[in-house]
C-alpha cells in the first residue's frame, strides 16, 4: 500500500496547454522572437519558466552573454503578466483526476511541480482540488528542479514514507528522472504534454491513458 502519493501539475492533473502556449507566444510577440507552433512551444515546458523562455528564444542554457540573461527575464516578466490574467482561460482538470484524488483522500498527497507560484497554488484552488494535498511544491520554493530528486525527498522525510510506500504521478521524461533519483515508482499518464512514443521509449514503471486505467491499476496492485 502506498503512504505518500504525488503528483505532477502541468499535463498531469490539469490540462494547462492551451494557456501556457497562449502566455508564451504574447512574450515572443512582444519580444519580437521566433514564430513557433503550438508543438514547439508545448515540447519546451517543464523544465521551469526561465528554462522555457530560453528555449523558445533559442537563447545557450549557460546565460553567458549578459544580453541573453536580460532577454530570458524580460520574456519571464511579460510570461508572468500575460499568465497571471488567462490562466484558467482554458484549464481544466483531467478526466478522473478529483475522483481519483477523492479516493486516496485518507493518504498523504501532494504536488510536485517545476511551475512557478504563485500560479500552482492559485490553478488548484481555483479548480477545487488543493485541499487534498499537504504540500504543493513549486519551481521556486527553495529546492531544486525536477528531476533532481530533493523535493521527493522532502515529503518522504516529512511523512515517513519509504521508497516503497511512494508514488509518483507524471506525465513526462523528467518526472520518470525525478522518480528515479528518488528511487520510488513511477506512472505516467499519455494525456500529458509527452507522446506515447516518448514515454514507452523510456520505460517508467507504469505507463496509463487517463485516471480510469490508472484508477484500475492502483486497485489492481493494491496502492
Amino acid at each position: 500500500m502506498k503512504k505518500l502519493i504525488l503528483y505532477d501539475l502541468d499535463g498531469t492533473l490539469v490540462d494547462t496547454r492551451q494557456d501556457i502556449i497562449n502566455g508564451v507566444r504574447y512574450a515572443l510577440k512582444e519580444l519580437n522572437g521566433p514564430e513557433l507552433t503550438d508543438e514547439e512551444i508545448k515540447d519546451c515546458v517543464g523544465t521551469g519558466l526561465h528554462a522555457l523562455i530560453r528555449q523558445v528564444f533559442r537563447l545557450p542554457a549557460g546565460g553567458q552573454r549578459p544580453e541573453d540573461e536580460k532577454l530570458a527575464d524580460r520574456g519571464a516578466k511579460l510570461y508572468r503578466t500575460h499568465y497571471k490574467e488567462h490562466m484558467l482561460d482554458h484549464s481544466r482538470l483531467y478526466p478522473g483526476a478529483q475522483d481519483f484524488l477523492e479516493y486516496f483522500k485518507d493518504r498523504e498527497q501532494a504536488v510536485i511541480t517545476n511551475k512557478p507560484d504563485p500560479f500552482s497554488a492559485q490553478i488548484l484552488e481555483s479548480l477545487g482540488i488543493a485541499k487534498y494535498f499537504i504540500a504543493i511544491l513549486t519551481g521556486d520554493n527553495g529546492m531544486p528542479f525536477k528531476p533532481d530528486p530533493a523535493a521527493i525527498r522532502h515529503l518522504m522525510e516529512e511523512t515517513d514514507a519509504t521508497e516503497e510506500e511512494t508514488l509518483f504521478i507524471g506525465d513526462s521524461l523528467i518526472d520518470i528522472q525525478a522518480a528515479r533519483n528518488a528511487g520510488v515508482e513511477i506512472v505516467t499518464l499519455t494525456h500529458g504534454f509527452t507522446s506515447e512514443k516518448i514515454l514507452l521509449e523510456a520505460r517508467p514503471d507504469y505507463i496509463v491513458h487517463d485516471f480510469r486505467e490508472l484508477f484500475l491499476l492502483a486497485r489492481e496492485k493494491g496502492w
